[in-house]
């Protein structure tokens, strides 16, 4: 298993789908929604919320 394919949590496979993590140095991967959230937690890492263009006409 080379390291590309490897969570950057847990080490363990990131099968075909994995869970996408944008961090300001690199693009983090993970083996699954759980491992994502702790590296989260871990790094204090706060996402920005997407905003609804379709709400904010409404409010114009």
């Amino acid at each position: 298993m080379s390291d590309e394919r490897q969570c950057d949590l847990c080490g363990l496979d990131i099968g075909p789908r994995p869970f996408l993590l944008e961090t300001p140095e690199r693009q983090c991967r993970f083996c699954c929604e759980g491992c994502r959230g702790i590296y989260e937690m871990l790094h204090d890492i706060r996402q920005t919320p997407v905003q609804n263009l379709d709400e904010d006409k409404k409010d114009r």
